[in-house]
Parts: structure tokens; C-alpha cells; sequence
């Protein structure tokens, strides 16, 4: 059996998909655990290593709303294809040893590691936008249960990623260590060279109208000449596309401001270091089981309003007990986890859903994505600049609580079963 836009089995499609989403955390998210060993070993100051975990985030908002741009003129296909291999190019540059590198070796490291980030960050940022727009073309019919899938694989081997950062730089050095996730990328690439030979991308299925959610029938742009030659019109005025992206802003800021935080938060409240370091490795771990638990949920739904208002409720009860019970930390890190998770998973979702094709929803995905990622960098920044200024993270919560708020009144609007044109 195969799918539309392509040649190829579905169970090859599948796996070409997940492969690309196993790239998309694990370049970073090996970064957090090695961090002293890089400042022992490269002397960075900690403005630097702070700039060093800012990089992607930043680049993802960069980059993100001109992808689109990118895909239009090579197809799907070659566009994450060229980014697969960009993101191995940048972990090899970012991981490269102090022998091989010319002059000051302290320096030569310290610009190797900032400019191979930014490369490999890039690179990311492409697969981000793209892989909703081929979700959207290739199964069209089952776009919430693959965004499902797609996001429990980037959960997964995230963890995998910084669960495994530490063993590995201790037996090969923090360099190799950071370096190896690069292999990972080279194995994408091979698996999804598959798809370069097999791919139908040239008749022009990445912009053709596709049917969305459970395999309904949805109105099609008219055919024709006069059809093709109309401009399209442009995503920045589109109310849908500012709604999903406003939940795609308030989802992201809230995540990244607590992947940051929170066991900062709860250090505050009394608990120790390595307990709340623990804690907050389990709030990325739920990711998984959310994502695939959620994702044939919203299969079956008929729009996404109903999830989205839930998973904002137990997001408050999760700020509510943070600030009032923070010693039961394991359960608002299991229902916190799981609710920031399944933000991710509707977020995405939105996008190819709201969108009628595959090209729009690449648009739609920069669009949410370019302006999502820059919140985001703005959240953690915030937020410690209020902790300063109080010497309290309970205003920080109370911050959240508002976000989660608007995040549900977002959610009602991006939810419903509505198109950007």
C-alpha cells in the first residue's frame, strides 16, 4: 500500500518520518548534561554557556518563517534532506577536538562549539517546519495519530540523548560524545535518500489539496490555469494562522520557561538539587507516553477544543500545586509533563489541520514555529529577570497561570475546524 505524493510502501513512509523526528532534540538536548565539562575544558564564561543553550531556540525563531521559501523551489523531499545532512556537518564542527583545530585552542574550541550549534540549530529549525507539511501530504487521514508518533520519537530520544550524555562523554570525551549524535543524522540521511528516488515531488503533489482530518472530504482550490497563476495569499493576515500560532506561542514559552526553571522553582520550595534534577528528567519523559496516548484521541476527534481546554486545566493544577504542595513534586511532574506535552502535540496538529495543502501548511508551520520559537527565548529571560527583581518565583507562576489562560482561550479558536484561506 502507498500514500499520496509517493511511491514508496507505507511503512517506509513511516519510518522516514521517524527518522527525521529522532534528529530533531537529541543534537540539543545532550548539551545540558556535559555543560561543566565544557566550561572546565574550554573556559566559557557562563554568559557564553548561556548563549550556547539560547542558540537553537533563537535559530529556530530565525529560520522557521523562511523555510517555506526553501521547500517551494527544491520540494519537501530535498529540503529535509539538505538539512539532515547540514545537521550532521554542524555536530561534526561543534564537536571537533582542540588538537585539530588551528590557533588558541581554548578559543578555537569555544567558536567551534558556538558556530557548529548555530549550523546544526538551523538545520533543526528546517526539519521543525517541514515534517508537519509532509505528515500533512502523506497521510492525510491521519494526521493526528502520526504527529502522535512523530512527537513521542522526538521525546524519546531526547531523553535517550541526555540520559546517555554523561556514560558517553565519561569513556570518549565530551567532544566525541557530542559528536556521536551525528552518526544519527547520517542514518536519516541514508534511510531518507529512499524517498529522493521514489518520490512523486515533481508532479506537484506538495501544493495539491488533500482531505485532513479522518479522512473527510474537504473544499478544494479550483483547477485551471487561471487557479495556478493566483498568487497566494499571504499567511501573515490570515486570522487562523495567528491563532494557531498564538497557541504555538503560548505553549512554547511555557515549556521552554520550565525546562529552564523548574528545578530552580523547586529548589525554592525546599527541595534538594539532584531530587529536582530528577523531576524535571521526569517531566520530559511523560512526553512520550502523552504523546502516544493523545494522539489516537485526537484521531477520533472531531476538532481539538475539548483536549485543549483539558490539558489547560491540569496545566493550572499543576502551577496551583507547585505553589502550594511542592513536596508532592513527582505528581505535578507526571500531570505537568503530560500536560506540556500534549500542547506540543496539539500545536502541531493545528497546523496541518488548518491548512488545506501541504504547501500551506509548510507556510502555516514557519509562520507558528518562527514566531513561537522567539516567545519562547523570551520566557526563561523573563522569568529570571522577575525572580531578580522579587527574589521569589511564586510571581513567575502566577505569570504562567495567565499564559495557561490565554493558552486556553487560543486553543478554543484554533481548535475549531476552520482553514487559514
Amino acid at each position: 500500500m502507498t500514500e499520496r505524493g509517493s511511491g514508496l510502501p507505507r511503512l517506509l513512509l513511516i519510518a522516514t518520518v521517524l527518522v527525521v523526528a529522532a534528529n530533531l532534540r537529541p543534537a540539543i538536548s545532550a548539551v545540558g548534561p556535559l555543560l561543566e565539562q565544557v566550561r572546565a575544558d574550554t573556559g566559557m564564561s557562563p554568559s557564553l554557556l548561556g548563549l550556547l543553550g539560547a542558540i537553537p531556540v533563537i535559530s529556530f525563531g530565525i529560520v522557521s518563517p523562511f523555510v517555506h521559501l526553501l521547500s517551494s523551489r527544491w520540494g519537501l523531499e530535498r529540503s529535509i534532506f539538505a538539512a539532515l545532512v547540514l545537521l550532521a556537518a554542524g555536530t561534526v564542527l561543534r564537536s571537533l577536538p582542540p588538537g585539530l583545530l588551528p590557533g588558541d585552542e581554548a578559543l578555537a574550541a569555544q567558536i567551534s562549539l558556538l558556530v557548529g550549534t548555530a549550523i546544526l540549530s538551523l538545520a533543526i529549525g528546517i526539519g521543525n517546519v517541514l515534517v508537519p507539511a509532509v505528515v500533512k501530504r502523506d497521510f492525510p487521514d491521519r494526521v493526528p495519530l502520526m504527529t502522535g508518533l512523530y512527537t513521542a520519537t522526538m521525546a524519546g530520544f531526547a531523553a535517550l540523548a541526555s540520559g546517555t550524555a554523561v556514560p558517553l562523554a565519561s569513556a570518549v570525551g565530551w567532544e566525541l560524545g557530542l559528536g556521536s549524535t551525528a552518526l544519527l543524522a547520517l542514518a536519516a540521511c541514508g534511510l531518507w535518500s529512499t524517498r529522493l528516488l521514489g518520490s512523486a515531488e515533481g508532479a506537484g503533489s506538495d501544493g495539491a489539496p488533500v482531505s485532513a482530518e479522518q479522512g473527510s472530504a474537504e473544499p478544494t482550490t479550483p483547477a485551471g490555469p487561471a487557479a495556478a497563476a493566483a498568487p497566494a495569499a499571504s499567511m501573515w493576515r490570515s486570522p487562523v494562522a495567528w491563532q494557531v500560532t498564538a497557541y504555538f506561542a503560548l505553549q512554547s514559552g511555557i515549556f521552554y520557561l520550565l525546562l529552564t526553571w523548574y528545578p530552580a522553582i523547586l529548589g525554592y520550595h525546599g527541595l534538594g538539587e539532584a531530587y529536582a534534577g530528577w523531576m524535571l528528567s521526569l517531566w520530559q519523559g511523560v512526553g512520550i507516553a502523552a504523546s502516544l496516548l493523545v494522539g489516537p484521541v485526537l484521531q477520533r476527534a472531531r476538532d481539538q477544543r475539548a483536549v485543549s481546554l483539558l490539558v489547560s486545566c491540569t496545566m493550572i493544577v499543576t502551577l496551583i500545586g507547585i505553589l502550594l504542595m511542592p513536596s508532592w513534586a513527582i505528581l505535578w511532574s507526571v500531570v505537568g509533563g503530560f500536560s506540556t506535552s500534549t500542547m506540543l502535540l496539539l500545536a502541531l496538529t493545528m497546523i496541518s489541520l488548518r491548512a488545506r495543502t501541504s504547501h500551506q501548511a509548510g507556510r502555516l508551520s514557519g509562520m507558528a514555529q518562527g514566531v513561537g520559537y522567539l516567545c519562547a527565548a523570551v520566557g526563561p529571560l523573563l522569568a529570571g529577570t522577575v525572580f531578580d527583581l522579587t527574589g521569589s518565583w511564586n510571581p513567575v507562576i502566577y505569570g504562567l497561570m495567565a499564559a495557561v489562560g490565554l493558552l486556553a482561550v487560543a486553543g478554543l479558536l484554533a481548535g475549531r475546524t476552520v482553514y487559514t484561506h
